[in-house]
């Protein structure tokens, strides 16, 4: 299992990943693995540790007013005012923090999959959660975003049989 204690450096971990053959392949091969979902535990510790990161969760919260000025102010992505206010490394940062943590725990699903942690944050952060690692939660995952999110004891065995179990 890979270090998540001390995420100092993560930006250049994964920009120096990124640049190796081994880097290139992973991320490729992410793409073969559309269908597969991101492990309930996985997700649970990727908004975990956006909550707990300074500025991770700083990231979170720009992009959540973002969202909300948008709604309250019928803003549509060609308009001036959308384009000046639109916190585009406060995205960058969540974007490639889910990509560096494919690339720290080796799960081998689709990039754009991580980003259902970004939602479960913005759950948290709004109250529809108070936390992740209850029944409620649970159940309110598989509800939300059983598409995205495989739960352990798919079959007897443990494992899955197919993708929709997974």
């Amino acid at each position: 299992m890979a270090d998540f204690e001390d995420l100092t450096g993560w930006r250049e971990e994964l920009a120096a990943f990124e640049k190796t053959e081994e880097g290139r392949a992973f991320f490729a091969g992410n793409k073969r693995y559309r269908g597969r979902k991101v492990p309930y535990e996985n997700l649970v510790q990727v908004v975990e540790l956006i909550h707990a990161d300074e500025e991770l969760h700083a990231a979170l919260k720009k992009t959540l007013w973002f969202a909300q000025y948008v709604e309250e102010h019928d803003l549509e992505a060609y308009d001036e005012e959308y384009q000046e206010l639109h916190p585009i490394d406060a995205y960058d940062t969540i974007i490639f923090f889910g990509r560096w943590y494919l690339m720290k725990s080796r799960i081998q699903v689709d990039n754009n999959r991580i980003f259902v942690a970004t939602r479960l944050a913005i759950d948290l952060e709004e109250g529809r959660l108070t936390s992740l690692r209850t029944e409620q939660a649970r159940d309110f995952i598989k509800e939300n975003y059983t598409l995205y999110v495989s739960f352990p004891g798919g079959r007897l065995d443990g494992e899955d049989c197919c993708d929709r179990c997974q």
